[in-house]
């Protein structure tokens, strides 16, 4: 295993030393140059924690930035998990991947910026009119060390398309964010959440 992702191993078994996570892996086909090799998923009490792999540097250092692996970042996120679910929705893997290859299309991203998209998100109609994405740090690992420099977790926070509305016009994310974080401390990105109004 590449060294890199042992790293990230490592420090989310620190946290969740008891959870086994599955470890989805894209085809060769599906990623681009730089772009997500994976999907770390760990099964978690109601919900699903998802850790990506391949923005940073997993293998040798490749870089001109002694300070910083790769882009710097992997993204995490959480959605609702029923106790019987053994396997990851679709949809999320989906949101995952095409933000990564909107990041390496030359969008940036870093926290407190926000994604309005066209659809429900990951193009599934359950998902209904959550359409929008906020970047948060992650509520966990905000960080770690590598050999090949820091590594930041981006955590992805659905947004309904409201309240999408709402960040667009007050031109920030931040109260949205803090009412969000108060209703539920682990920032699920659940379609099925009530609206929050500013």
């Amino acid at each position: 295993m590449l060294p890199g992702l042992i790293r990230i191993y490592e420090e989310w078994a620190e946290r969740y030393p008891d959870v086994q996570p599955l470890t989805i892996q894209f085809a060769a086909g599906e990623t681009s140059d730089g772009g997500l090799d994976g999907v770390l998923a760990y099964p978690l009490d109601g919900h699903w924690l998802l850790v990506t792999f391949g923005l940073t540097e997993l293998g040798e250092k490749t870089s001109d930035e002694p300070r910083v692996s790769g882009a710097g970042f992997e993204f995490t996120c959480r959605i609702p998990r029923e106790d019987r679910d053994k396997s990851v929705p679709a949809w999320i893997l989906r949101v995952l991947h095409a933000l990564a290859d909107h990041f390496l299309s030359g969008s940036d991203l870093d926290v407190g910026h926000w994604i309005v998209t066209p659809s429900p998100l990951g193009g599934d109609p359950a998902n209904g009119d959550m359409t929008s994405l906020v970047i948060v740090p992650d509520v966990d690992v905000r960080a770690m060390d590598t050999d090949n420099g820091i590594v930041l977790f981006f955590q992805l926070v659905g947004l309904k398309a409201d309240e999408g509305a709402d960040v667009q016009k007050a031109g920030t994310a931040a109260p949205l964010v803090a009412l969000l974080r108060d209703r539920d401390p682990r920032m699920l990105t659940n379609p099925g959440r009530e609206t929050v109004r500013l």
